[in-house]
């Protein structure tokens, strides 16, 4: 249950909610045009007659088109001074299900791919075109030193 304290900070966000899905869109947007043609998969637009919420940006480093994973990919980019983190990793393998469970990297390999190769990349609406410009830049650099 929302709190008292989260109602009334959320409530006063509302009046914001049209302009910053505006901004995240255009950053995501921007994000798809500056990185095509590289080596990773872009999240897809929403279906026709739906809206994407814009929430986060995950992108998918093709791994089998580079020479490292998307671990050496995240201390690159983090090198690069781009925050960059992991929101999906495969349930089964946190320890606790892993111990709980007994399950084992193998049992759902395709959570496991979509795990291995996911980058969550800076995506809010406080970010400046100076910022993206600077995330942009630094994907480019990294995914190109790293491609096949």
């Amino acid at each position: 249950n929302m709190m008292d304290m989260q109602a009334a900070i959320g409530i006063h966000q509302l009046r914001r909610i049209e302009e910053g899905w505006r901004r995240r869109k255009a950053i995501g947007d921007r994000y798809r045009e500056e990185l095509a043609d590289l080596p990773l998969l872009l999240p897809p637009e929403a279906p026709e007659g739906d809206r994407h919420a814009h929430h986060l940006f995950p992108i998918l480093v093709d791994t089998e088109r580079l020479t490292v994973d998307r671990d050496r990919v995240l201390a690159a980019l983090q090198t690069e001074n781009i925050g960059v983190g992991v929101h999906y990793t495969a349930v089964h393998l946190h320890p606790f299900y892993r111990e709980r469970y007994g399950y084992a990297r193998g049992d759902f390999p395709n959570a496991e791919f979509i795990s291995d190769r996911t980058v969550s990349i800076p995506f809010s609406t406080k970010l400046t075109d100076r910022d993206v410009d600077d995330v942009i830049r630094a994907i480019r650099k990294v995914l190109r030193a790293y491609t096949r």
